[in-house]
């Protein structure tokens, strides 16, 4: 889902261009809006500097799309061994060519002016899954498509109690119907290794928590001991 504001202000646009003009990493030659709605478009002409050679590299012109830091969150259940996921619609997906887009996904949404990463990892999850987070550990930080999204993703992974439930979320208001999935890890792993998973996020949260699976139940496990 996205976050509560909707509003222009929200989308952060003067704290993105503080940030990319301090950002030595590239010159900025122009830029220009050319549209300003929940998300901003622009154009910008750049020249980054060269990897090969102490200079600047070749001048480049792009289409950019700003948008809100988001937190995405994968619910699990050491108790049960059980990983809740989402699904729903995706427009995009469709739009790509994608077959099936009712993707699977984690719990994830845009983070409200003045919230923390982590109280939102904490909302989305509530408003998508019905599901209250316990333990929250920090992940990675992401960029799924940096050549033309300003997008960063934070990815966490989350503990919810073993009594957690499949079931239908999301917020009417904004055109939302999740589907969610309380599923084995064995049949949640299996889903990834056939290609189910194909939103960003959630396979490279779902990579990593097939390398860590064995010690997060552990070390949460013991919590309780």
């Amino acid at each position: 889902m996205t976050g509560t504001s909707h509003n222009n202000a929200a989308c952060g646009s003067e704290n993105d261009t503080a940030r990319i003009l301090q950002n030595d990493a590239a010159r900025i030659i122009s830029r220009k809006v050319e549209f300003d709605g929940y998300h901003r478009l622009e154009t910008v002409t750049c020249q980054p500097k060269s990897l090969r050679h102490d200079g600047y590299a070749a001048e480049m012109t792009r289409e950019v799309m700003h948008c809100k830091k988001i937190a995405a969150v994968l619910l699990y259940a050491p108790e049960s061994d059980r990983i809740l996921l989402n699904q729903q619609f995706r427009l995009g997906a469709m739009l790509a060519g994608c077959d099936d887009p009712f993707l699977y996904e984690v719990a994830a949404g845009a983070v409200d002016e003045g919230e923390s990463v982590e109280d939102a990892a904490r909302r989305e999850a509530l408003e998508e899954t019905g599901a209250e987070i316990g333990d929250l550990e920090f992940v990675a930080k992401c960029y799924t498509s940096a050549g033309c999204l300003a997008e960063e993703f934070h990815l966490y992974i989350g503990r919810i109690d073993a009594d957690a439930a499949s079931g239908f979320f999301g917020l009417e208001d904004e055109g939302e119907e999740i589907k969610t999935h309380l599923l084995p890890v064995s049949e949640a792993f299996a889903l990834l290794d056939q290609g189910g998973i194909m939103n960003a996020p959630a396979a490279l949260l779902m990579h990593w928590f097939a390398r860590h699976h064995n010690d997060i139940r552990q070390r949460w496990l013991d919590k309780d001991a």
